[in-house]
């Protein structure tokens, strides 16, 4: 074989990939095929299985099941020793041509250049690994797979050129599944659905840098039978509290809360306002209702001996059923100067129905979430209201209930360390 077949649809194409050794191999692989040669008349046998063909002395006939038989539909032979087409319209074909292979008289159109590579004296590996008998320090000849094993674990540019399409497929995936656990800032609001499938993470660390950077927030849990809290507080504390106020299964404070503030003597209308873009209702401090609700003024006072707090604005919000929420915001404190001057700590406790207080990260929208149970305070020092919005999340539409729930908060002052 000679010649090359442009028009055979069997004939071998070697991989085509960019790189070095990759080149080099292609290079090889053509030089190969240029010098192959083709003895007519030995009896060799090229393709296997079903369809394939033999070529013997110039007799050609199909190999397939059943042994040796006619090339079945679409090619006869005819007497005169040439081919015809049968099954199609070969009329423009003249007898004894190949149709549109007419320029190749001795080569069977089925030709298996993988069978004369295997077959016989001539093995184009074993010539690949002749040429390559530089690489003394392999017991096993030249292997390509080992060179690029090699290649991945000591190119730099090879592994980055890996971690690039590892990002672009990411990114691909992405896209493909419409972004799904990506949400943008401006999307995310505070309605925090299930999310379909994370990505995992490529690797379990990422920095071994020694840091003394503060954290953004410190979770601190207060140890329970204290009567006062006697931890050093710091600038980025979150303190939960979770039994100053009894058994989370008692609802008595927010029974009592509801029914004083109800019974007070002010109408409804005047006493409750809508709040924060309607999302639930605050109680009126201009109506004078605390003076007739004790319950309120004994919360106070127990919050105030714990923390050791100088109290200088209270507010309770009330959250009528669980579709009530609270947006993501800052306090006061976080932007006006002489609200910072005297308000250092905010403090949170919820009676009724639990719901899930969180935070928000004011640059990178992370969101830390702490479910409240009835009785459960939470806390936060300065630069936690600086560096974190923080609200009540929504309830999914088909896990609302109508069971209500009272938050009354307090900012004031307590001793800081900043960190």
């Amino acid at each position: 074989m000679t010649e090359r077949r442009r028009h055979s649809l069997e004939r071998y194409h070697p991989p085509r990939r960019p790189g070095g050794i990759e080149n080099c191999v292609n290079e090889e692989l053509n030089t190969g095929l240029e010098n192959l040669t083709m003895d007519e008349g030995q009896g060799r046998e090229f393709g296997r299985g079903r369809g394939q063909h033999r070529w013997d002395s110039g007799r050609h006939s199909q190999r397939g099941r059943g042994g040796m038989r006619g090339r079945g539909r679409g090619w006869n032979r005819s007497e005169s020793d040439s081919y015809h087409h049968e099954g199609h319209d070969n009329r423009n074909a003249p007898h004894g041509n190949y149709g549109q292979y007419d320029e190749y008289d001795g080569e069977p159109s089925n030709y298996d250049l993988r069978e004369e590579l295997n077959h016989g004296h001539y093995d184009l590996r074993k010539e690949l690994n002749q040429k390559n008998l530089h690489r003394q320090n392999e017991a096993s000849g030249y292997d390509l797979r080992d060179e690029l094993n090699h290649k991945r674990a000591t190119d730099p540019e090879f592994r980055n050129r890996q971690d690039e399409e590892s990002r672009g497929h990411d990114r691909r995936g992405q896209e493909k599944n419409g972004n799904r656990g990506y949400k943008g800032n401006e999307d995310r609001g505070n309605n925090h659905g299930n999310q379909n499938k994370l990505p995992r993470p490529k690797k379990n660390t990422e920095n071994f840098s020694p840091s003394h950077e503060a954290p953004p927030m410190r979770v601190v849990v207060a140890p329970p039978g204290l009567s006062k809290y006697n931890k050093i507080s710091t600038t980025r504390d979150v303190i939960i509290v979770n039994d100053l106020f009894g058994d989370p299964n008692d609802r008595i404070y927010y029974n009592k809360l509801l029914n004083e503030i109800q019974e007070s003597g002010i109408p409804e209308q005047q006493l409750w306002k809508l709040w924060h873009g309607d999302s639930h209702l605050i109680a009126d401090d201009k109506r004078k209702w605390k003076e007739s609700c004790p319950t309120f003024t004994e919360i106070m006072d127990k919050i105030k001996n714990y923390f050791d707090m100088d109290i200088k604005a209270t507010r309770l919000n009330w959250y009528r059923d669980t579709s009530e929420w609270k947006p993501f915001h800052h306090d006061a404190a976080a932007m006006k100067p002489d609200k910072a001057r005297t308000q250092n700590f905010t403090v949170a406790v919820s009676f009724g129905c639990e719901r899930d207080a969180a935070f928000e990260h004011a640059v990178t929208k992370t969101v830390v979430s702490m479910p409240q149970p009835n009785g459960t305070i939470y806390t936060f020092g300065k630069d936690v209201n600086i560096l974190w919005r923080h609200g009540i999340l929504q309830v999914p539409p088909e896990q609302q209930s109508d069971e209500g729930r009272i938050s009354i908060i307090a900012w004031g002052w307590v001793k800081q360390t900043e960190l």
